[in-house]
């Protein structure tokens, strides 16, 4: 009996199989414009191609990141919380766990949240039952747990946590006011000298403006990530040991 494997989904999954469909139908379908039609066509039978190669590599290279290389990418963005092994880190739309489950390694003596609305656009076949399955196919689900609810408004008290992870989440929210509301949230759930590590392919520069409103010191940009696609950058940041 072969051993069940995690699966950390495919983000994006339905644009992604869009991409695809129409990528292949735009490809294959130039093909008979070229053989059937007149020459003064051929600009458009050429331009369909073009667009079905370039949804085709698009499409393959965002299959591979799910697959891969946020595997990769999920290992750097702990790596730069330098956790100890005790601590209590929070997951900021956990999704299937990546960052939560990898965060859960690294703490034997702690514990790891995820929080997450469970969108399936965002993410194929997203649940909390498809996270919790993750954690025990990794041998941590004693010290995982996962909570429903919205990372603009999340339901825990003031200073829970030691640090916090996000990957590919905060973007999902429609504007920025809605964006710099789900950092001052995480900024509130951290503990004096808590650090935070937010991964996105977008609007980091938002965030560490928020972070640094917020009175978190050490914040920093990263370059880009090539191991995503979309590339990513990351932003990290520290909540001052005493209140200011």
């Amino acid at each position: 009996m072969s051993r069940q494997t995690p699966d950390y989904g495919l983000d994006g999954g339905r644009a992604v199989r869009a991409m695809f469909v129409v990528g292949l139908a735009a490809a294959i379908g130039g093909f008979p414009i070229m053989r059937w039609t007149s020459s003064r066509h051929l600009g458009l039978a050429y331009t369909l191609q073009i667009f079905g190669f370039s949804c085709l590599i698009a499409s393959s290279l965002a299959f591979a990141s799910s697959r891969f290389g946020k595997l990769h990418a999920r290992d750097r963005i702990i790596a730069r919380l330098k956790l100890r092994g005790d601590e209590s880190v929070l997951d900021v739309g956990c999704g299937h766990g990546l960052l939560l489950i990898g965060a859960a390694k690294l703490v034997p003596r702690g514990h790891a949240v995820g929080i997450d609305l469970w969108s399936n656009w965002q993410q194929a076949d997203n649940s909390r039952e498809a996270t919790l399955r993750n954690a025990a196919l990794e041998g941590v689900a004693d010290r995982v747990s996962v909570h429903d609810g919205d990372m603009r408004k999340l339901p825990f008290a003031d200073r829970s946590f030691d640090a916090a992870v996000a990957h590919f989440a905060i973007h999902n929210i429609t504007g920025g006011e809605g964006r710099r509301e789900a950092i001052r949230e995480i900024v509130r759930t951290l503990k004096q000298g808590g650090q935070v590590a937010i991964s996105d392919l977008m609007a980091v520069d938002l965030y560490a403006d928020e972070l640094r409103k917020s009175a978190m010191t050490d914040v920093e940009i990263s370059g880009l990530s090539f191991w995503t696609f979309p590339t990513a950058r990351t932003v990290t940041a520290r909540k001052p040991a005493q209140p200011l």
